[in-house]
């Protein structure tokens, strides 16, 4: 009997032990989550801007912007890729991580679409004058449009003799007039 007891209390010690304790050499959420962030988007960098440039390897890029990203987190290249699969064969713990990045994603989506711009925009400069509450005065504006006075007559042109055209004319031996049917 005492040892069914003992049994059961290993059994309770072992099942009650905190399942967010993770083994050793396995980042904890929040620092995964903070170096699994930048490695997503040192990947999206790669993927849109250096993979449009022909002279550079993308995978040499991505694998010198990861050692980067390892040296300011001051883990190393094992440490995170343990972690990543610890994570990767516990499906909640990688939900739970993979939603709070993608929360993370949402907010600075919405922080870089929605906030205020940074550069101070300037009011638009308009070239007419502001609408002032007088009314508009009517101003005369001279231009240089000849007429003609009551006195004066228009005179047609003095001009006797009409212009003639010449009429054109064909000979029978001319090619560019056709040919009687018989």
């Amino acid at each position: 009997m005492k040892i069914g007891v003992l049994i059961i209390l290993i059994i309770c010690f072992v099942g009650c032990k905190d399942k967010k304790e993770l083994p050793p050499g396995i980042l904890k959420a929040e620092k995964m989550q903070e170096v699994f962030w930048d490695v997503i988007m040192a990947e999206a960098y790669t993927t849109q801007f250096i993979k449009k440039d022909s002279s550079r390897d993308t995978q040499l890029e991505n694998a010198k912007l990861q050692q980067q990203i390892f040296a300011i987190h001051k883990i190393s290249k094992q440490e995170f890729y343990d972690s990543y699969s610890y994570y990767n064969s516990h499906v909640d713990l990688m939900r739970t991580l993979l939603d709070s990045i993608t929360a993370r994603g949402e907010k600075e989506k919405e922080r870089t679409l929605y906030s205020k711009p940074l550069i101070p925009v300037r009011k638009p400069v308009s070239l007419m004058p502001p609408p002032t509450e007088e009314p508009l005065k009517l101003v005369i504006i001279p231009m240089p449009i000849p007429t003609i006075e009551q006195d004066q007559k228009v005179v047609p042109v003095q001009n006797s003799t009409p212009i003639k055209y010449p009429r054109p004319t064909f000979n029978a031996k001319s090619k560019n007039r056709p040919t009687p049917v018989p």
